[in-house]
């Protein structure tokens, strides 16, 4: 792209250390493809966005995030109300927010698309005035699942997330939560509680197939308590999708919802741990917030 500086934010470590391992090849990609690039290795959680604003700052006019979910979502927190684009090499665990955007999964032709990409304007979602999310916001058994996934070091990709949502089925508990949006309340025993801007988390679990990530609404799906072992039997409809039809489901598209809740909930942003704010939170839509690079 002509007079495009493209500023990398890496995380070496995500993927279980797959960045790592292929980011010899991206630069080399980089280089036959003659890319104008700088580049920065992330060490702290959240480090992203404040280089992403540093990177923006310094006139680089598209930060690309690689690594997974959680580094995507923390350098496009940095470019909100920025004009830069994001662009990016998926190196992760999850890497959900790919397959919303089709963004390819090879390295290779993830960095062709730097360079011969379209831009295309996407919603976010954002909790409490706080933090923006490009995937979603999760409450409950898939936020466990999160966190499950963050301790395992011989395991990634799909196969961890199922892995350690088949363990959670057993073991988690269901909470309760008041929802009020424009013109509808509700109140719910739950086991998962998302909040969607895109279909997918949680390594391929299409919890939320009615989402777009341009459509301007936020689609919150609450899917009620089972029995244990017919959890499991729900878990691979959830997985696909098809979890809509169930009486325990409830799905909604909306531009704000708030949430209430008297129990401590455990939440997760784009596959990564996010400590709730207590009691109650609203939870928003952004339209047109971010500029992405996809084919």
């Amino acid at each position: 792209m002509k007079n495009a500086k493209y500023f990398l934010v890496v995380n070496l470590i995500a993927g279980q250390g797959h960045c790592k391992e292929i980011f010899p090849m991206v630069q080399s990609e980089l280089d036959r493809h003659n890319v104008d690039y700088d580049l920065h290795y992330t060490n702290e959680p959240e480090e992203a966005t404040d280089v992403a604003r540093v990177g923006i700052e310094a006139g680089f006019t598209h930060i690309v995030a690689m690594g997974g979910d959680g580094t995507i979502n923390e350098v496009a927190n940095g470019l909100i109300g920025s004009n830069a684009v994001l662009g990016v090499i998926p190196a992760g665990t999850g890497n959900d927010f790919i397959r919303m955007t089709n963004i390819p999964s090879d390295p290779r032709k993830a960095v062709d698309l730097l360079v011969s990409g379209n831009e295309r304007t996407i919603d976010l979602g954002r909790i409490a005035d706080d933090r923006y999310f490009v995937n979603g916001l999760g409450i409950g058994i898939d936020a466990k699942v999160a966190q499950d996934v963050l301790k395992m070091e011989h395991m990634r990709g799909a196969p961890a997330y199922l892995y350690a949502a088949i363990r959670e089925v057993f073991r988690f508990s269901a909470f309760s939560v008041s929802l009020c949006g424009d013109g509808w309340n509700e109140e719910k025993t739950c086991i998962s509680l998302g909040f969607a801007n895109g279909q997918f988390c949680g390594g391929g679990f299409k919890l939320a197939p009615r989402a777009k990530i341009d459509d301007g609404k936020i689609d919150i799906s609450a899917i009620g308590d089972f029995p244990k072992l017919e959890r499991l039997v729900r878990l691979p409809q959830a997985r696909k999708g098809e979890h809509l039809k169930l009486s325990q489901v409830s799905y909604h598209q909306d531009v704000a919802v708030t949430v209430s809740s008297s129990e401590k909930l455990v939440g997760h942003i784009d596959g990564e741990p996010y400590q709730l704010p207590k009691d109650s939170f609203t939870v928003t839509v952004v339209p047109n917030a971010l500029r992405v690079l996809v084919p």
